[in-house]
This record gives C-alpha cells, sequence and structure tokens, in this order.
C-alpha cells in the first residue's frame, strides 16, 4: 500500500514534519498525530499548492509512504 503525506520544514530543528494544515486564528502548525490521513498523490499535490500559496516563506514537500 502506498500513501502521501505533505510535510513541513521546521526553520529551528531542521526536521520534517507530517502536517495536516495550519490554523489560520493562531497560526500553529497542526500536525498529523496519526496516520489515519493517507493522501491519494493527487490529493497531497492539492495540498502542497494550497500551502506554498498561502505560506510562500515556508518549505514543504510531498513523502511518499510505503507499507
Amino acid at each position: 500500500m502506498v500513501y502521501h503525506e505533505v510535510q513541513f520544514l521546521t526553520p529551528v530543528q531542521g526536521e520534517w514534519i507530517s502536517i495536516k494544515e495550519f490554523d489560520d486564528s493562531t497560526g500553529a502548525l497542526l500536525p498529523l498525530s496519526d496516520s489515519a490521513e493517507q493522501l491519494s498523490l493527487e490529493e497531497a499535490e492539492t495540498r502542497l499548492l494550497f500551502l506554498n500559496k498561502k505560506y510562500p516563506f515556508l518549505t514543504f514537500r510531498i513523502n511518499k509512504v510505503i507499507l
């Protein structure tokens, strides 16, 4: 089984964190707390485009997970 996650590169730690989204009201990162959300490549690309457009000063990528 293959699924995709969108990840965020934390500026301070330099680590990739799987994320779901950002909270617009607080600007807080909402990490993906479990593997319940398994995105298709198309869904991950859509989310990546949205996040890159909304937060151009942050770094995101798609991570392919193979089970």
